[in-house]
C-alpha cells in the first residue's frame, strides 16, 4: 500500500509541474468517506454494505469561469467490516485504488463561494477477504455529484463534495469528501 501511495503522489507531482506551464490549473488532496452497497437478487434479496476511506489527488484545468476538466487517482486507507443485512460476515472489504476523469460545471456565487456539479467516469478495484483468502474485482461506471469550493485565501480553497461514483450490476459506491485545493 505504501508503494501505491508513493507512486500516486509522484505521478501527481509530475503532472502538477506539467500543468503549471499552462495556467488556470489546480491540484487537490482529498479525503473520501465512501459508502459501499451491494444487492444480491433472489427470493429474499440480500444487502451487503461497508464504509471505506480513501486518499486521492485531483489534477484539473479551468478552461473558463464555469467549466473545468480533471483526473483523479487515489488509494483506499484500511478496510472495514463487510456486513450482510447489518450482520458481520467475518470478511473485510477494502478499496485498493480508484481513478477517473471528470467534467465540472460551476458558477462563482460570491467572491469566496464556487458551487459546482460534476460528471464523469470512475474505475475502482475492491478487495474482499479474510486471513485465509482474498478476492478483488474491478468496477466502474458513470459518476455524478455536487460540490463547493470555499476560498480560504487567494489560490487556496477547501473542497467539499458528494459524488455517486457508480452503480454497476447491483454494486454502488458513493462518497462524501473534503480536501484542500491549490490553483496555479
Amino acid at each position: 500500500m505504501l508503494k501505491s501511495v508513493v507512486i500516486i503522489f509522484a505521478t501527481a507531482t509530475l503532472s502538477c509541474a506539467s500543468l503549471a506551464c499552462y495556467g488556470d490549473s489546480y491540484a487537490s488532496l482529498q479525503l473520501g468517506f465512501h459508502d459501499y452497497e451491494e444487492t444480491v437478487s433472489g427470493t429474499s434479496p440480500m444487502l451487503f454494505d461497508s464504509s471505506l476511506t480513501s486518499l486521492y489527488g485531483r489534477l484539473g484545468k479551468q478552461y473558463n469561469e464555469n467549466f473545468s476538466a480533471e483526473v483523479r487517482l487515489g488509494v483506499g486507507l484500511g478496510d472495514d467490516v463487510y456486513e450482510q443485512d447489518g450482520l458481520d460476515t467475518g470478511l473485510k472489504l477494502s478499496l485498493r485504488d480508484i481513478y477517473g476523469v471528470y467534467l465540472r460545471g460551476g458558477m462563482q456565487v460570491t467572491e469566496k463561494l464556487y458551487p459546482y456539479v460534476i460528471f464523469g467516469y470512475t474505475q475502482a478495484t475492491l478487495e474482499l477477504g479474510d486471513d485465509s483468502f482474498d478476492f478483488h474485482e474491478d468496477f466502474g461506471g458513470v459518476s455524478y455529484g455536487v460540490g463547493v469550493d470555499l476560498e480560504l485565501k487567494p489560490e487556496l480553497y477547501t473542497s467539499i463534495e458528494y459524488i455517486h461514483y457508480f452503480d454497476t450490476v447491483g454494486t454502488e459506491l458513493s462518497a462524501f469528501s473534503v480536501g484542500l485545493t491549490k490553483s496555479f
